[in-house]
């Protein structure tokens, strides 16, 4: 067993050792973390730029020398923003209540009741489970109906 004394000059030894290690090589580890953030942010951005590039699109032109580019512009949104199209249920039962699931098909968990004559949003999302078709609805609660059970608004 060491005493005290031999314990208290090895830990100064110990201290002047990891004190003796170059300030450069401390800057050193400081540098290649920073780079390694700024790569991070640079790949990240990149990463970014493109996902809008490819998930948005393209406005054709259509315009000719006389037209402003303004109404070349106003032209082609409508197309490109359509109209959504409102449907409502039509249970045909009195007082009757559509189940809006979860997922499409019968198994799925229901998550709200829809009324006879309520009007719902549907998305471009159908499936077809078992010959029954089923609709994605975005409101008034978001979720599965059967199709058979929507009919266009007046």
């Amino acid at each position: 067993m060491k005493s005290r004394a031999e314990l208290e000059e090895l830990l100064a030894t110990q201290r002047t050792q990891r004190r003796s290690v170059p300030p450069s090589r401390r800057r050193g580890r400081n540098v290649l973390g920073a780079l390694a953030v700024v790569l991070i942010l640079l790949a990240s951005g990149a990463a970014m730029y493109f996902a809008v590039q490819l998930t948005t699109p393209e406005l054709t032109s259509t315009a000719t020398a006389s037209s402003s580019p303004v109404s070349s512009i106003t032209n082609t949104l409508p197309t490109l923003m359509a109209t959504p199209v409102v449907m409502r249920v039509c249970t045909d039962i009195p007082d009757g209540r559509l189940h809006v699931r979860f997922a499409a098909g019968n198994g799925s968990e229901v998550r709200g009741y829809l009324t006879e004559g309520e009007t719902v949003l549907p998305t471009a999302n159908k499936e077809t489970l078992k010959g029954e078709t089923w609709q994605q609805i975005t409101s008034p609660i978001a979720g599965w109906v059967n199709a058979r059970y929507l009919c266009p608004s007046e």
